[in-house]
């Protein structure tokens, strides 16, 4: 979850994918499942917006249900 300074915390959050150096004081709270890393891997293959290796999907993702244990 990004987080930007004391009571900054949002809705903001991220899927990794590969490795990823993000900021210690980002909070992880999850861990996504196989089935999950399939649909991971699909949006991935797409590519990064503007061509680099780290930043937002090319393509729209929405997120339409999520499952929490």
């Amino acid at each position: 979850m990004a987080n930007a300074g004391p009571n900054t915390n949002s809705s903001q959050f991220f899927m990794v994918y590969r490795d990823s150096k993000l900021p210690p004081q980002y909070t992880v709270f999850g861990t996504i499942q196989a089935d999950g890393l399939t649909t991971l891997d699909k949006i991935a293959k797409a590519g990064v917006a503007g061509g680099g290796e780290d930043g937002k999907p090319a393509t729209e993702v929405t997120i339409t249900s999520v499952l929490l244990d």
